[in-house]
């Protein structure tokens, strides 16, 4: 780990100490949480996810999660976001914590396979992305394109707001953060974080290689992202951007592929990451197979990482506890909603209780749903 740590209150702070209590205070102000979705091919590489109980079926994950974050549970499939361990969706902890808060929720189409059958923002040029070690991840154009309707977007909802909270939805998302990152000068093999408890750095390092050995050198940053990227990250840049220049703070509510979006925001417009934070979530802060705080000092010293002190070692459900043993990690703006619950008051016991509420209910589902295929 690199730079500084701290405390202040129930949050812990990585790096840039000193940055961090504005956005503190911003967060405790007018905030809307928002979801970027994209599906990219690159998951569909047996081993790089286990967001879906295959890889092909990684294609619906973020569909399925905003369809539960906003309705309470999947409709494009009848399903519970409950493995058959009882591991659940990194969507139960955001669901649970930026509900009981109150929060306004918004979800954005950067590129989901089908559309989520949900309110939701679509970009114009959204775009699935392709399997960047055997073909380009967009066509040409298009991540300008999608920036650039982010931008407008991240303005637009900024109006009224002190901070957006900002998560994201794509597996396989680690993978082409890292190739984005190395394309542009990082060093990030080894370093990206895995919703698996075995991180596939070997695996993963082939991906990058074979796709970074399609780069002619001459890319600019939008040009690294349609050979290698996918369509999330440009569009997080975007509204990163879009926010900034309309007055309020960016807190990215993920994990090491949100050092990614930094990247493309350094490449593009460099000011905007005075006004940028990372809230992730204690797991991705303690996962000795990544290393966060290490990227983004490498890429953007100033932004500060923040995660809140919390544990689900006490919960009653061993599906919970499992996030202890680093399963899953992230997702889906967790890092972002439990930061939001403990600057906002709430302590771990709250923050255990609510998350247990909502486990108890798409639990009951799964009965429910059982209950129905037997009679």
């Amino acid at each position: 780990m690199v730079g500084q740590r701290d405390m202040i209150g129930g949050i812990r702070v990585e790096g840039y100490v000193g940055q961090a209590h504005g956005f503190i205070d911003a967060l405790q102000g007018r905030v809307i949480f928002v979801i970027v979705a994209g599906s990219t091919r690159t998951s569909t590489i047996p081993g790089i996810s286990v967001a879906g109980p295959n890889p092909e079926a990684t294609m619906l994950t973020p569909i399925l999660d905003v369809e539960y974050l906003l309705a309470g549970k999947p409709i494009t499939l009848n399903v519970v976001p409950v493995t058959p361990e009882g591991l659940p969706t990194p969507a139960v902890i955001t669901r649970a914590l930026v509900y009981r808060l109150g929060l306004p929720v918004l979800v954005v189409d950067a590129g989901c396979s089908s559309p989520p059958r949900v309110p939701h923002v679509a970009l114009p040029s959204r775009r699935m992305g392709g399997r960047i070690d055997v073909e380009p991840a967009l066509p040409r154009g298009v991540a300008k394109q999608l920036y650039m309707e982010a931008r407008l977007l991240g303005a637009t909802l900024a109006h009224g707001h002190d901070a957006l909270v900002v998560g994201e939805t794509i597996p396989g998302g680690t993978t082409v953060a890292a190739a984005v990152l190395e394309a542009l000068g990082y060093r990030a093999l080894g370093r990206v974080s895995s919703s698996s408890v075995q991180n596939p750095h070997g695996l993963r390092g082939q991906v990058v290689r074979a796709a970074l050995a399609r780069l002619s050198g001459s890319e600019d940053v939008f040009g690294v992202v349609e050979a290698v990227g996918d369509p999330v990250h440009v569009s997080l840049a975007g509204l990163a951007a879009g926010a900034v220049e309309a007055g309020a703070k960016v807190v990215l509510a993920g994990g090491t592929q949100m050092v990614s979006v930094l990247a493309i925001l350094k490449a593009v417009e460099p000011k905007v990451l005075d006004q940028v934070a990372i809230a992730t979530t204690p797991w991705i802060i303690r996962d000795k197979s990544s290393d966060i705080s290490g990227l983004v000092h490498d890429v953007a010293p100033a932004v500060p990482v923040i995660a809140a002190d919390f544990s689900l070692s006490g919960s009653k459900y061993p599906g919970l506890r499992t996030y202890e043993e680093g399963y899953v990690k992230e997702g889906v703006g967790a890092g972002g909603s439990l930061v939001l619950a403990a600057v906002r008051g709430m302590n771990i016991e709250e923050m255990v209780t609510a998350i247990e509420e909502e486990y108890e209910r798409i639990m009951s589902l799964a009965g429910a749903e059982r209950d129905r295929d037997r009679s």
